[in-house]
């Protein structure tokens, strides 16, 4: 998937993980562990983006200076951006980049490719970080706005998006309301004496949906059987995002704690909170988090290859509920409605027990301090302005973002991550189309018709492992653009109430949709659940052994009817098509079958044969530095690696078929699709927390795997592109 964050002025669901609200809520993947293709967008994420009129890129970068960039001797600049990296800059963040900056393909090619591209373009007020994708997607965004000021357009869905978007840009009811509307659920907090008064705030009807509530629950296919939805409970996001913060707090944990701090401050005031109380309620929220936190997945766990055995614990209710004596997990289970005869899965066990452990009156302000964080911070993007611009304030200071989005894009994005079903019902209606979901899936289908040829002369494999991965291609689902049904809406009414109500209404219904799956049969013509198809973006899912491309990807610069054929493969073939189809044969996607079944298709010896070419694609991503003190972790980001390397190889078997080919136009245009300019912030968390490398690495390593890029470019040992033949990576 090609995912990294961009925009953090979300809603209710806003920029951290930490304010992502009561963790029942059924949003868009709630599960740190995600079973599909992973995807950021949980955390502070939209998809990955990018702009230029590639046909004069190709023709500036192809007169530049032949002198090899320099990265020796660079440090940390007073500004905060990082110049340094081995054996490339970080060309991402912009500031690195000047007019005087020498480049080279024998040198960086990703920055030989995109010079021109990182000078000529600023990140835009608002995001994180600006690329081809971005661009891809704010036209998308812009056609989005148009549709919600359409008052011609007639349905329930286009109604709600409307109402939703008038709802949200009414500043002067929401500053007139402020958090009247809250302050009853934050006083019956404040009031609790005893864990007792916590247990009824969390299982009665009347308040269940309110408050944060520990666990994350959600209807989701198990791993044993990718058919059937059953109840899924998981550790919840913490306000420091990796549960390694709180044993040795990094640069980015600071960020995190930071940025949480300063607003739920700012905000408590709002609740009658002095500065002194709040910033202690602060601190014990983090207290408690320390203790829970031992016991929930680090970030590296999460992207360890043994996380799917680890997470895989199916239980019955009455397992479910032993673990838990003291916390009210059934009551808060029957409260909410997730009580049925079926399966649960228990992503960790052991965090149920340690919150069982503290769930305590000696622990009680400790407690009461953790929900009320979570309750404020929750509820921040839709009060007041005082409260949205200090937001944006914030994010600024942190995040070195600029400005803030416009009322109007800002409003979109609140809809978006409310009602993203009926956005993206509206948006089908006017701008699906057929014949280009046909084109889509033709390439598609001739991308994996090259995957069948690569896997069939694969010379390390057993016939045995090549006819299961084969397998896997011949039973591959191909989703193109759009689903032919989306969830139901028709159980949201917002009319005539505030924005804090209609958010409240949502939240309450999508818990009632997602409680009616339990039991039921995955509907496969639904295929997009969770991740809006006006995102540029795409995504392979192991479960059921699909590739996924949206009609958020399908236009310039990635596709279009007169693209060469260079262009179209290095865009479509290995960029998005290819990339996707990778994943089937990744760390991850190996270990499910050509049914989405969780099980082992290779014999033992081809599983070593596989794990040691992942391991040296490790031993190399940690080598390259990429700024300061911080070297890539191979372990995060060999997913994505390993389908950057093999989309490109995929594209490069299908050129091969092409008399006259142009492989330096095609190498361009493919380091060019990874173009993009960022924060530093946005850069540490990408290395710290991501399994996508960064962007420029993107480019740089996949082309050094390959003879057609040193024939192309005259690349000779001693070149800083040069990688011998004998440390070349191609897992398959």
């Amino acid at each position: 998937m090609k995912k990294r964050f961009i925009c953090l002025t979300l809603a209710s669901c806003t920029i951290l993980a930490t304010f992502t609200g009561c963790e029942y809520k059924g949003e868009h993947s709630s599960f740190s562990v995600n079973f599909g293709d992973s995807c950021d967008s949980e955390e502070i994420a939209t998809p990955d983006s990018a702009q230029a009129d590639t046909e004069t890129e190709t023709v500036k970068n192809e007169n530049l200076d032949t002198a090899t960039v320099d990265t020796t001797g660079l440090e940390e600049s007073d500004s905060g951006d990082v110049t340094g990296g081995k054996p490339w800059i970080d060309s991402d963040i912009k500031e690195n980049v000047t007019a005087d900056t020498v480049v080279d393909p024998k040198g960086d090619f990703y920055l030989y490719a995109n010079k021109d591209w990182i000078l000529e373009n600023d990140i835009p007020d608002g995001y994180t970080l600006w690329s081809y994708s971005a661009k891809r997607e704010l036209d998308v965004k812009k056609q989005c706005m148009d549709l919600l000021k359409d008052e011609s357009i007639e349905g329930h869905d286009a109604e709600l998006i409307r109402t939703y978007r008038n709802l949200v840009m009414d500043w002067d009811s929401r500053n007139k309301l402020g958090v009247s509307e809250l302050q009853g659920e934050y006083d019956k907090i404040r009031d609790a004496k005893s864990v007792d008064d916590i247990t009824k705030l969390l299982t009665d009807k009347e308040t269940v949906y309110d408050y944060y509530n520990f666990i994350r629950i959600k209807s989701d296919v198990g791993l044993n059987d990718p058919l059937t939805y059953i109840a899924a409970l998981d550790s919840p996001k913490l306000i420091l995002k990796d549960s390694a913060e709180y044993s040795e707090r990094t640069e980015l944990g600071d960020i995190y704690g930071g940025i949480t701090k300063d607003l739920f401050v700012y905000a408590a005031s709002k609740f009658g909170m002095t500065e002194e109380d709040a910033n202690k309620c602060f601190d014990e929220a983090i207290a408690l988090e320390t203790k829970l936190a031992s016991h929930i997945y680090t970030t590296k766990e999460q992207k360890s290859d043994d996380i799917f055995e680890k997470v895989n614990n199916e239980m019955s209710i009455d397992d479910v509920t032993a673990l838990s004596k003291k916390f009210p997990l059934k009551n808060l289970l029957e409260a909410l409605g997730y009580v049925y005869d079926g399966i649960y899965l228990v992503t960790n066990p052991e965090y149920i027990t340690k919150l069982d452990e503290i769930y305590t009156d000696d622990n009680l302000e400790e407690i009461k301090s953790l929900m009320i964080v979570k309750f404020i911070t929750e509820n921040v993007g839709i009060v007041d302005k005082d409260t949205y611009d200090k937001k944006n304030e914030l994010q600024n200071q942190y995040f070195g973002i600029s400005g803030a989005l416009s009322d109007e894009e800002m409003a979109y994005e609140y809809v978006k991550e409310m009602l993203p079903e009926s956005m993206q019902i509206v948006y089908v209606e006017k701008y699906g189309s057929e014949e280009d979901r046909k084109k889509m899936n033709d390439l598609c289908h001739m991308v994996i018709d090259t995957y069948r040829e690569i896997l069939s002369e694969n010379d390390w494999a057993s016939d045995e492992a090549k006819n299961n991965a084969i397998e896997k291609l011949d039973n591959m689902t191909v989703n193109v653009a759009y689903p032919d049904k989306f969830d139901d809406t028709s159980g949201i009414d917002i009319e005539g109430c505030s924005l804090i109500e209609a958010d409240k209404r949502i939240r309450i219904n999508n818990i009632k949709e997602d409680i009616k799956k339990l039991g039921t049969k995955k509907d496969k013509e639904k295929w997009n659940e969770g991740y809006p198809v006006t995102d540029c973006n795409a995504f392979y899912s192991p479960q059921d052994n699909s590739i996924n491309m949206f009609i958020g990807m399908m236009g310039e610069p990635f596709y279009s009817s007169n693209m060469s054929v260079e262009e179209l493969y290095a865009s479509i073939g290995a960029f998005w098509v290819g990339h996707e189809v990778s994943h089937a044969f990744d760390r991850d996607g190996a270990q499910f079958d050509s049914k989405g079944d969780f099980r082992d298709w290779m014999p033992e010896a081809d599983k070593a044969e596989f794990q040691k070419r992942i391991d040296k694609m490790d031993k190399y991503l940690d080598t390259i530095v990429a700024f300061g003190d911080n070297h890539f972790i191979g372990s995060n980001i060999d997913g994505e690696m390993t389908a950057d390397i093999t989309g490109l190889q995929c594209a490069l078997k299908m050129a091969s078929k092409i008399d006259g080919f142009d492989y330096k136009k095609f190498f361009i245009k493919y380091a060019q699709m990874n173009a993009n300019v960022s924060t530093y912030a946005s850069e540490l968390n990408q290395i710290s927390q991501g399994e996508h490398p960064l962007d420029y690495s993107r480019a740089n390593v996949p082309v050094q795997q390959f003879q057609e890029f040193y024939d192309a470019f005259d690349i000779k040992e001693g070149d800083n592109m040069y990688l011998a033949p004998e440390d070349r990576i191609v897992v398959w």
